[in-house]
């Protein structure tokens, strides 16, 4: 009740938590397990896959702030809208 904006406080979370830990060093550590060597074309693959990624991530970051933003300039502590 206090806090409407809640899941936007969660969306912000996890889109800076989903690139670094879910694409970035995965990917890293598979072109350091596999000996890629840079800017071979699966190299450039990986490299382009990974760039998409933070690229959506800060676009769901921008969203989830955007969002608190337009909750704070409605948001009434202690106050009920039905």
């Amino acid at each position: 009740m206090l806090l409407p904006f809640f899941i936007d406080v969660v969306g912000i979370l996890g889109a800076f938590g989903f690139w670094p830990l879910t694409v970035y060093f995965p990917v890293e550590m598979y072109i350091a397990q596999k000996k890629i060597s840079k800017w071979s074309t699966r190299w450039i693959c990986l490299q382009m896959l990974s760039f998409a990624c933070l690229m959506i991530s800060l676009a769901a970051a921008a969203g989830s702030i955007a969002g608190v933003v337009l909750d704070l300039k409605v948001y009434r502590p202690f106050k009920t809208s039905y």
